[in-house]
């Protein structure tokens, strides 16, 4: 009980603290007088749940009461949390993971933790040549080490790491070449987002394609990668990307690859290889799935369960309606 309580005065503090940090952002770009601004993001945050981020991210400045309320907040989705929280404790970990959805990885990988041996783990890193090392626990590209096989002081990193905390080490994967000409340095990846109905219906909420910058191994939101939304029927880009703060881009900003109009190739291998992912696992029924494009079809690269509130609406289509009634 007292852990909950500490934990909402937090939220509120840290709300109060960014209304005030974001509110010259929506001002100056709108002319809004900057105190009705920081008045209505923390109206916002009380009455909905929404965090300041939010309030700027879903341009709450420009709605009202009831588009709002159509959105999966950032209190309320830390509510869904709670729906999957004996999921994710017991069994949610990219090690197993990467053993269940199996039949959708075929590039190599091994685990490596206290109980590897070093010799195995160089072996493995010289036979690939590049490897990625990604914590079992961890989501945002935060701790993985791009790792080349002449690179001995990071080796001896992830040998040092891996004792402390498990990994899993994995190939690389070839992209297919339309999706590498957007940016070469990384892997850039379609989020799919599923939602399990009660009746064991799949169904797709969004499919986007996200695509790093410039020099970054890592396509993720959080490390600067920029999102681009498509039509689901058809697989065809509708629009602008964004990437966290919300900037607009028709082009990548680094290739000047134009996106609007591009089509995701093999769309209904895609479609098939999403909907399957997503019967595996109907304990977890929310979740964001990262597939690579490759020249012979679709490759997973990790499941997200459920997978950020924010990403999912970041190109204006409420979800709030849609959890409320499923998960209700």
């Amino acid at each position: 009980m007292k852990n909950k309580l500490v934990k909402k005065i937090l939220f509120y503090k840290k709300g109060f603290a960014d209304a005030f940090k974001l509110a010259p952002i929506v001002s100056e770009k709108y002319g809004f007088k900057r105190g009705g601004v920081i008045a209505s993001e923390l109206w916002c945050l009380l009455r909905y749940g929404a965090s300041p981020v939010d309030y700027v991210r879903f341009e709450f400045y420009k709605k009202n009461h009831q588009e709002r309320n159509r959105y999966l907040t950032i209190r309320r989705y830390r509510k869904l949390l709670k729906k999957f929280g004996f999921y994710n404790k017991t069994t949610y970990g990219k090690i197993a993971e990467y053993k269940t959805f199996a039949n959708y990885i075929h590039r190599p990988w091994i685990v490596a933790d206290k109980e590897t041996e070093t010799q195995f783990i160089i072996d493995f890193i010289n036979k690939q040549g590049v490897v990625f090392a990604k914590p079992d626990h961890g989501d945002q590209g935060k701790g993985v080490m791009r790792i080349k096989a002449d690179d001995s002081k990071t080796i001896e990193q992830l040998i040092n790491d891996c004792r402390r905390r498990a990994y899993v080490v994995e190939g690389t994967i070839e992209q297919a070449p339309e999706i590498a000409a957007i940016n070469p340095s990384s892997v850039n990846t379609v989020r799919a987002f599923t939602l399990l109905k009660h009746n064991g219906e799949v169904q797709i909420l969004s499919i986007m394609l996200r695509v790093g910058r410039k020099g970054s191994h890592v396509d993720n939101w959080g490390s600067g990668g920029v999102a681009y939304d498509f039509d689901i029927e058809t697989g065809i880009c509708v629009g602008y990307g964004r990437d966290k703060q919300n900037n607009p881009y028709i082009f990548h900003p680094d290739s000047n690859v134009r996106m609007v109009g591009f089509c995701l190739p093999n769309y209904d291998q895609l479609i098939k290889t999403i909907v399957g992912l997503a019967k595996l696992v109907p304990q977890a029924r929310m979740v964001g799935w990262d597939i690579a494009i490759t020249p012979i079809g679709y490759e997973l690269v990790e499941m997200n369960c459920p997978g950020g509130h924010d990403i999912l609406q970041a190109f204006g289509k409420p979800f709030g309606d849609v959890f409320r009634r499923e998960f209700n």
